[in-house]
């Protein structure tokens, strides 16, 4: 099979998803107008018995109220009949793409009328495997794509799969179709110099590089909201950097001014090992939140089946630039203070504070109390804070050398390789 026949199957899976998740709001509507002119009734009724009963002077109130609940019965009503309709024609949609989508998979495929996708489950089988396919050839994927978009953090796995990427497009005579794209989630939530290494770090390759920021940055959200972000609701991750560079589909598109679908790929440096929720994830996915008629949006995440001492060999073998966070042996280039790390990483994230003079701790120790919500279920960033200090005041301020990453990860030998190579490269 072809890549435009894959591809054109993809697109296939996106309408029936999308026609399905249609029928399925179709329906809760549907349910919902159902409920409210059951209520609607109820209150009919009371409203005719209260007017059966109503004393002389009470009647015209009662009269009054049984006109309104007649009025309110009638549009409920009104609402069944349009949902349902709506419904029904959305089941419709939802039959005709899954037998469209069934039909091209078994003439593609040689499938059987008993296989054909007529079911979610199946449809989901079918896109796995046809994005596994599409995974296994990378060169082919670009060469097939509108644009390329790599989202960056300037952090150790970005910039890994920054370099893949970059290598494939060049195999396949594409490296023009790449962007980097860096979410700058605001001054006080993220290390010095981020923003500057993520520039950096496209420059290498002579990349257009665009930064997305939200109105609103980190700090600005949690005292919004009244609350920080937590594993579950990682709105540091949805609303500050995915929300904020998917804007940039639509723009690239524009751009692009194709008369047809245009293939986005946005690649992300995620890894299966990080989390068993990210485990989940496939090495290429459909976003189909983001894909339209005008775009077909696959998420691919380059790096996703290396360990961190995979990232950290393609760093040193590529001579690849890393921020020098790194180097003090806290693990993730996120925000300052990421809701996800550990409470030791948290105490050596606020003693580096210290050493930069930062700052940071501070404020969002002060917001914490303001908004009267802990950092983390089990703990504050107040006593994280105090927790540094009696570090501190035992062992002094930290210190690290440049390629203590490298060397806590590959041994000293491969730290000073790199620093060696680093040094010939400036």
């Amino acid at each position: 099979m072809d890549l435009t026949t894959r591809l054109h199957l993809l697109d296939l899976i996106r309408l029936s998803a999308s026609a399905e998740s249609t029928c399925r709001a179709a329906e809760r509507a549907e349910h919902r107008a159902r409920l409210h002119r059951k209520e609607a009734a109820a209150t009919r009724r009371r409203c005719r018995s209260a007017v059966r009963t109503a004393p002389g002077r009470e009647l015209d109130d009662a009269v009054k109220a049984l006109a309104d609940a007649e009025s309110t019965y009638e549009a409920r009503a009104a609402q069944v009949v349009a949902t349902g309709a709506r419904w029904r024609r959305a089941f419709t949609a939802s039959e005709r793409a899954d037998a469209r989508l069934g039909e091209e998979l078994a003439r593609t495929r040689k499938l059987t009328s008993a296989s054909q996708p007529r079911r979610k489950g199946a449809r989901l089988t079918a896109e796995i495997a046809l994005l596994s396919e599409l995974a296994a050839m990378p060169e082919e994927l670009i060469r097939a794509a509108s644009a390329l978009l790599v989202q960056s953090s300037a952090g150790k796995d970005s910039v890994v799969a920054l370099d893949r990427v970059v290598r494939w497009a060049k195999a396949a005579g594409c490296l023009d179709k790449v962007v980097v794209v860096h979410a700058d989630i605001g001054q006080d939530a993220e290390w010095p110099g981020v923003r500057d290494l993520a520039r950096q770090q496209a420059d290498r390759y002579g990349l257009r590089f665009v930064v997305v920021k939200a109105p609103v940055g980190f700090l600005g959200m949690v005292e919004k909201r009244g609350m920080w972000p937590d594993a579950q609701n990682r709105l540091c991750t949805s609303t500050l950097k995915r929300d904020e560079a998917a804007k940039l589909f639509t723009q690239i598109v524009d751009e692009l001014g194709l008369d047809e679908q245009a293939l986005i790929v946005n690649c992300l440096g995620i890894r299966a090992d990080e989390s068993p929720s990210r485990r989940k994830k496939h090495e290429l996915a459909i976003d189909h939140r983001a894909s339209n008629g005008r775009r077909l949006v696959l998420t691919w995440h380059p790096v996703f089946h290396l360990s961190e001492q995979d990232i950290w060999q393609e760093i040193v073998d590529n001579t690849l630039d890393y921020h020098p966070v790194y180097d003090t042996l806290i693990p993730r280039l996120s925000c300052i203070f990421c809701i996800l790390a550990s409470f030791d990483v948290l105490v050596r994230a606020v003693r580096l504070c210290w050493v930069l003079g930062l700052e940071t701790p501070k404020t969002y120790t002060d917001l914490e109390d303001r908004i009267g919500h802990r950092f983390k279920n089990k703990f504050s960033l107040a006593e994280v804070v105090a927790e540094a200090s009696r570090l501190e005041a035992a062992e002094g301020p930290i210190t690290w050398r440049r390629g203590d990453a490298i060397r806590h990860h590959l041994g000293e030998e491969a730290a000073t390789a790199y620093l060696q190579r680093l040094a010939l490269a400036a």
